[in-house]
């Protein structure tokens, strides 16, 4: 057997969504969703060396049974061989562990696949190195314009395929692949890319120490893992690595945020400054994913489909930005909405894989409508 470092192997290795390189431990982390690696091997056996990080957060409202150990939710991977669509097997990954991902009584050819579906922020996965009895192989990469989705829970895929509505999250009942990101850019044949987290919203009212706002994220390649692995060596947390946005510029942008939003805006006395304070955020927000991403993406402002009493806010902030800069290439998206009973409901009352599904058709719908205008 070979045992190869990921570092030996970087030039074998093609990557997707955003990646952070840890140096101290020579391990390549993809921790948002839909990120993972596809590498070309030849051989009858490989295995993959993982880092990973659980989630250990138990909701308030749960009481761990007493001696009961710690609770540990560990990062989920589906594997995927070569052109297939579907994967050969999703499981559960632990810190350390070397998972087998081929195996076969002759020596064969394949090109492999691993992609995160859990989300960021609450699980970790790292590629540390390979265990294989052949040989990896030098590839072409694939190259297909990016879709970006910036989004919470909803673009995450939180609970989406749980069949009961009272559970909170769990890493086996999130599954990105079936989010309506993923769904679409496979249809269109887009590569996506994530920037999404549970919970989160444009700016934060109030800072809130260890919780982040999209706009602490979205400049850098992976400030969550930096941050998190400083804290867990008792490192000074660093200035986190910017990302790279001309490597692998986005086509289109989709920005699904303003749920979260919502939430705060209930929870503050004064909703005029409240309303007032998300609309600045919301404008300055836009302005720096044009900035960063320079003119050509689409931006796609969206909202939905739990909640949309900010759309009509959106709309406005989309026409002024459009009136004022002369960009055009910036629209918006109202998914339809969906229901609180039956096929729709996931885990929490968040989209299922089923209402998943009908967003990418909505998605997908738009998105064609813009290639047809020449965007």
């Amino acid at each position: 057997m070979n045992t190869l470092s990921y570092t030996s192997l970087s030039d074998k290795i093609q990557t997707y969504g955003r990646t952070w390189y840890d140096r101290e431990e020579q391990t390549l982390y993809a921790n948002y969703t839909c990120g993972g690696f596809r590498f070309r091997f030849t051989g009858s056996f490989l295995a993959v060396k993982f880092r990973a990080i659980p989630d250990t957060f138990v909701p308030p409202n749960v009481t761990p049974p007493a001696g009961a150990p710690p609770r540990e939710d560990w990062p989920y991977v589906a594997v995927f061989l070569d052109d297939d669509q579907t994967p050969c097997r999703k499981q559960a990954v632990r810190d350390g562990e070397t998972v087998p991902v081929f195996f076969s009584e002759t020596v064969q050819t394949h090109e492999v696949r691993i992609i995160k579906l859990t989300e960021n922020f609450r699980t970790a996965l790292g590629l540390a190195g390979i265990v294989t009895d052949g040989e990896m192989l030098p590839f072409a990469p694939e190259k297909r314009d990016v879709i970006e989705f910036i989004g919470d829970s909803i673009t995450c895929g939180f609970g989406n395929a749980a069949t009961d509505p009272a559970h909170e999250f769990e890493a086996a009942e999130e599954d990105g692949w079936m989010t309506y990101g993923a769904i679409t850019a496979r249809t269109l044949g887009l590569e996506p890319r994530f920037i999404s987290v549970s919970g989160i919203s444009i700016e934060n009212p109030v800072p809130m120490p260890g919780f982040y706002c999209m706009r602490d994220l979205y400049p850098y390649a992976d400030r969550i893992i930096q941050e998190k692995l400083a804290i867990r060596r008792s490192q000074p947390v660093p200035l986190a690595d910017p990302y790279n946005f001309a490597e692998k510029p986005a086509r289109y942008i989709v920005l699904n945020l303003g749920t979260n939003d919502a939430n705060q805006i209930y929870f503050r006395t004064d909703k005029a400054q409240a309303l007032a304070d998300f609309r600045k955020n919301y404008r300055t927000f836009l302005e720096e994913i044009r900035s960063l991403n320079g003119p050509d993406p689409v931006i796609l402002c969206a909202l939905g489909c739990m909640d949309y009493y900010l759309f009509d806010e959106i709309r406005d902030i989309v026409d002024q930005y459009r009136t004022q800069t002369n960009d055009h290439r910036v629209d918006i998206l109202k998914f339809n909405k969906m229901m609180n009973v039956g096929a729709d409901v996931g885990g929490c009352l968040h989209p299922s894989i089923y209402r998943h599904k009908l967003m990418a058709e909505d998605l997908t719908a738009k998105i064609r409508r813009l290639q047809e205008a020449g965007l």
